[in-house]
């Protein structure tokens, strides 16, 4: 008897050792992925991730979990073809392995609970031949692979098949506000006054201008005033929607060639582009009752370690309104950014991801907290 209560807690042990391994594995996964994804060509990278994904692989079959190892395989056959030159890394591919990584510990964390998996075998069998097949099938097949991928392991993502040209030539809808952003207006208690109303009406012709802003005011509004609300409406909620729905207003008076541009901008097109903050915040200027909307506007680039602009002012100085407003800003684009051919939406737990990886650089720790708990809460509702 006693031999088998010391074998019992041997085993226990192991595995408490095992998933604390393999937990700080998962995240060393997670950091090298978003490190790769911004120097792909970086062979020491890429070189760290393959070892991390090996020993996660090696410990699931050492503590007796090796048919929970098929995801973590297919993620090895990929990253093999990337370290011998026949597959070109790429962000459709982070997105692929972090996903994999992810469902690979959804398993291991019901294995250890006794619950069932997230996955049938049937399914675990089809993903990992298809993540399998990504290295070796050609560029066209490969992209519809990796869409089939994602969507499987990430029903959130999808195709944006309703790309526009450059410039529409479709008529502007109609100036009033669209019903979902009165909506969430009315929600936080928001009066739609003259001054709003005109904000409204001033800014929609202007994101026409690129088709990157198509709904954007009303996803922004949803979460920051659900963060305000959150934290206890450390900002007056009138006084966020109007940097919402101005906060990007310079940008409408940048050529639509930078606006555009797919690839990084020059010294010149970057110093144009950080002008937009002060450009809008002086739209907000002689208006003096939205004071505190034009400090969220002209402060929402700013960085929590003082490496943001246009002022490179600390954390401590950033108003609240502007800490919300630039978690959510980077969010938004995150999630519905041109990623790359296919024009997928991003796995929401990736753009989670960015901006955790980014608290204390970017963003306040303690607004990212807030964001975490009110974004997972929005996704979940029906």
């Amino acid at each position: 008897m006693a031999t088998s209560r010391q074998d019992d807690d041997f085993n226990r042990d192991l595995m408490d050792d095992f998933f604390l391994d393999f937990r700080e594995a998962h995240q060393s996964c997670e950091n090298t992925l978003i490190d790769l994804e911004h120097d792909p060509a970086n062979t020491d990278l890429l070189n760290a991730l393959f070892r991390s994904v090996h020993t996660i692989k090696g410990n699931l079959v050492y503590v007796g979990l090796k048919d929970l190892t098929p995801l973590i395989q297919s993620v090895e056959d990929v990253l093999d073809a990337v370290r011998k030159h026949s597959l070109a890394y790429d962000a459709s591919l982070s997105d692929v392995i972090m996903l994999a990584m992810d469902k690979t510990k959804l398993m291991v964390e019901a294995r250890l609970a006794q619950q069932p998996l997230p996955l049938s075998d049937s399914d675990l069998d089809r993903l990992c031949q298809q993540i399998s097949r990504i290295a070796e099938v050609d560029r066209t097949e490969r992209s519809r692979l990796v869409v089939e991928v994602m969507q499987q392991m990430e029903p959130s993502t999808r195709l944006d098949d309703t790309a526009l040209p450059a410039v529409s030539t479709q008529p502007l809808p109609s100036l009033a506000a669209q019903p979902q952003e009165m909506d969430i207006l009315r929600e936080y208690q928001i009066a739609l006054n003259d001054d709003l109303h005109f904000f409204q009406h001033l800014i929609q012709p202007l994101e026409e201008r690129s088709h990157y802003w198509n709904g954007r005011n009303a996803r922004l509004l949803q979460m920051a005033l659900a963060m305000n609300q959150h934290a206890g409406k450390p900002v007056e909620p009138d006084q966020l929607a109007v940097a919402v729905y101005l906060h990007d207003a310079g940008m409408a008076f940048l050529p639509i060639e930078i606006l555009h541009k797919t690839t990084p901008l020059n010294e010149e097109e970057m110093a144009l582009l950080r002008q937009h903050p002060l450009t809008a915040a002086q739209l907000l200027k002689p208006l003096s009752r939205w004071n505190q909307a034009s400090l969220i506007v002209k402060e929402h680039h700013e960085h929590h370690d003082g490496q943001g602009y246009p002022d490179k002012i600390p954390g401590a100085r950033i108003c609240p309104g502007a800490k919300i407003m630039a978690i959510i800003d980077a969010f938004d684009a995150r999630m519905h950014e041109r990623a790359y051919s296919e024009k997928i939406k991003r796995p929401f737990v990736r753009a989670i991801l960015e901006i955790n990886r980014c608290s204390g650089t970017h963003f306040d720790p303690e607004w990212v907290e807030v964001f975490n708990e009110v974004a997972r809460r929005l996704q979940n509702q029906p």
